[in-house]
């Protein structure tokens, strides 16, 4: 029943899993500890570590009852006060929910992130100020839950050997555990060069 209703929620872009190490008063702090770390006091906090890999087996990824296939095009707005100020579709075979996100840097693994759901007039409506100094990023993302931890790996099409794997956490030193099919490289995580809004920037 677990297995089945963790696949049931893999996709979800802020995916917990609570599980039962613990008794279950320590489960119940878990929890508040994980509800708490995604509502903020005072503000919402994310706390993200990111990895580039070989590109991962396409294969293996979708054989996997816990893994789940998504599109997402994102778009980065113009923003006057150095906030990450983005829109995104998500979603897949023609059924998408729309995104407006709102990044502050606070240290290397954290931000301040403060999003909001969008009608599909409202995201159509913000693309009108897109910034045109940078291209929107379109990617295919596997949602993967592996041992409790929940990954998400973008496959970009302009990347033949590589991918880049995140994973939120509420706590910067978490320990991470990779299946053997997802081959780190390296750890990008303060790595500016494989930030989204990096890659989206348009060089002459």
């Amino acid at each position: 029943m677990d297995d089945k209703l963790i696949a049931a929620w893999t996709g979800h872009p802020h995916l917990r899993i609570i599980d039962n190490a613990t008794d279950f008063e320590d489960k119940m702090k878990r929890l508040l500890k994980e509800v708490a770390s995604f509502l903020g006091e005072p503000e919402p906090l994310e706390i993200e570590r990111k990895y580039l890999i070989e590109y991962p087996d396409i294969a293996w990824l979708e054989s996997q009852p816990s893994c789940r296939r998504v599109e997402i095009i994102q778009t980065y707005l113009k923003s006057d006060d150095g906030d990450e100020v983005r829109v995104r579709q998500r979603g897949i075979d023609g059924s998408y929910v729309y995104y407006r996100t709102v990044k502050r840097r606070i240290t290397g693994l954290k931000r301040i992130e403060v999003e909001r759901r969008l009608s599909k007039e409202e995201y159509l409506t913000a693309l009108m100020d897109a910034d045109t100094g940078r291209r929107q990023i379109r990617k295919t993302r596997y949602c993967l839950t592996w041992q409790n931890q929940y990954f998400e790996i973008d496959v970009f099409p302009f990347w033949q050997d590589k991918a880049i794997v995140e994973l939120e956490l509420s706590e910067e030193d978490a320990k991470i555990t990779f299946p053997e099919q997802l081959r780190v490289i390296k750890e990008v995580t303060e790595d500016e060069a494989y930030k989204n809004a990096s890659l989206a920037l348009i060089r002459e």
